[in-house]
């Protein structure tokens, strides 16, 4: 992070709070990310984010009362684009596909890498998708990712692409920010944008997960 970049501003919500002291313990290791706001539950997450200027939103995806689910629900219902990265557990396979279906932006597997923690929150805070690499393992084991083939296979929709459109998804199933792409294909972070906006209109994804997906089950990310 240089002097005149802001950290990314992230809060975290877990109901345990050894798990969540842990979670901000990783987070802070890295000087460009600032942990600006904690909760326990949906509700109060969705209290914090209305209180705080935020980047990230980092959700446990089960916590008692409201749920992470629930509040990325209405996060969307109300039309926020915030960015949300979930942590997750082994056997929560189901929760995750909805959390897809939410808009949710990427998934980090809680006894995972720490530095698939702080990598998850760059990506999504610069508009990527992440999956931590056991997770996508498991989406495509499971069969859970199937349900965003509809209208044609995986392969089919990825070929409907130009090659660079090809070289931006499989670098955006990577992890990789916009400006990221932007630096490695020496593009202007705008034609990343508009390629992006095509990508989604022509594999019929809703979102940057779900294109993700369409990347990772044609064997190309």
């Amino acid at each position: 992070m240089t002097a005149t970049e802001a950290p990314v501003r992230v809060l975290v919500a877990d109901d345990d709070p050894l798990v969540r002291t842990g979670i901000v313990g990783i987070l802070d290791t890295d000087p460009a990310i600032e942990v600006v706001a904690q909760a326990a539950d949906g509700a109060e997450a969705l209290r914090k984010i209305d209180a705080h200027r935020l980047d990230v939103a980092l959700f446990d995806i089960q916590m008692p009362g409201m749920s992470g689910l629930d509040a990325l629900q209405r996060l969307r219902s109300d039309g926020s684009a915030l960015p949300c990265l979930f942590v997750t557990t082994f056997g929560e396979d189901d929760y995750i596909a909805e959390a897809i279906r939410l808009d949710a932006d990427g998934f980090v597997l809680k006894s995972g890498d720490p530095r698939q923690l702080i990598a998850g929150v760059h990506a999504v805070a610069g508009r990527g998708a992440f999956f931590s690499p056991s997770v996508a393992r498991r989406l495509l084991d499971s069969g859970v990712s199937t349900t965003y083939t509809q209208y044609a296979s995986a392969v089919e929709r990825f070929e409907r692409l130009t090659a660079r459109e090809r070289e931006i998804l499989i670098r955006l199933s990577q992890g990789e920010t916009n400006a990221e792409i932007a630096k490695a294909l020496h593009l202007a972070p705008g034609t990343v944008k508009v390629h992006v906006s095509a990508i989604l209109r022509k594999t019929e994804a809703r979102n940057r997960v779900e294109a993700a997906l369409i990347a990772l089950r044609a064997g190309r990310a």
